[in-house]
């Protein structure tokens, strides 16, 4: 070990009197939150689903800002995961069921109930974990803000309600798979880790122009494609991994396999 490594690191100070700032921004989450069920109540589905896409960036603000003045606490982590809970898993279980799936009947609400009780228990394993060391690069299972935004993404797309009851099957289909993923082990990409680790160049620098077009003209378009290729992402890196990893028989038996001797019986270097 250098010299340099053996000394002692020196922790960054907080910022007093910025820490009151990430609890801002969870209130103001919660807030985006409680707007969307009214405006579920009153009929206004797609102001719903943009609503809670908004209330999703708050979310991420808030963790950015407590890193950046360095106020991360415990206090913040129980608010961040409550008002996550109503924002992302009561507004948008709410909003799926008025939406799309009334009209199924009963089923409908056992749907609904199963995307809520996926992202509580998602947010409640997190907590769990958040002070255990982990892989910053990604995180296991689908995050519950993205699944909300999916769904939301889904609603904004089609924002008129649906009548017929196979279209609302689907739809009970498709909320049961993106709740599988949250509750599941799944390795999922921490993408604003894999942004903000990079340095910017002309390929980061057209993606994000692109990006930013699609979001201002084709704001439908892009919040579907992209945070359903992100639900998507899961799955087919486990799969990937799955498949690029040897198979151990095969690995033990190279490992146990005597190598074999050099030419003459002598060493290798001659």
């Amino acid at each position: 070990m250098s010299p340099r490594s053996s000394r002692p690191s020196k922790a960054k100070k907080p910022i007093y009197g910025l820490n009151v700032l990430p609890s801002l921004f969870s209130l103001t989450n919660l807030f985006f939150g409680f707007m969307s069920v009214l405006l579920t109540f009153h009929g206004r589905y797609r102001l719903a689903a943009l609503v809670i896409i908004v209330a999703a960036l708050m979310d991420g603000l808030d963790g950015l800002v407590a890193r950046a003045t360095h106020t991360p606490s415990d206090f913040g982590i129980e608010l961040d995961s409550l008002a996550d809970a109503v924002s992302f898993g009561l507004a948008t279980a709410l909003l799926l069921y008025y939406w799309g799936m009334e009209m199924a009947g009963p089923p409908a609400v056992f749907f609904s109930f199963v995307f809520l009780c996926a992202g509580v228990l998602r947010l409640a394993r997190y907590n769990v974990r958040s002070h255990a060391p982990s892989d910053r690069k990604h995180y296991q299972g689908l995050t519950v803000p993205s699944a909300a935004i999916f769904m939301g993404s889904v609603v904004n797309f089609h924002p008129v309600p649906l009548a017929a009851r196979e279209p609302g099957f689907l739809i009970a289909l498709l909320t049961l798979i993106v709740s599988l993923c949250m509750v599941s082990t799944l390795p999922y990409p921490n993408f604003i880790k894999a942004v903000m680790g990079r340095r910017v160049n002309i390929r980061t620098g057209l993606i994000a122009a692109i990006s930013l077009f699609a979001v201002l003209f084709y704001t439908r378009y892009f919040l579907l494609v992209f945070f359903g290729l992100n639900v998507l992402s899961g799955p087919a890196l486990a799969l990937f991994r799955l498949v690029k990893k040897p198979p151990k028989k095969g690995r033990a038996r190279a490992e146990s396999r005597p190598e074999a001797a050099p030419p003459g019986g002598g060493s290798e270097n001659g």
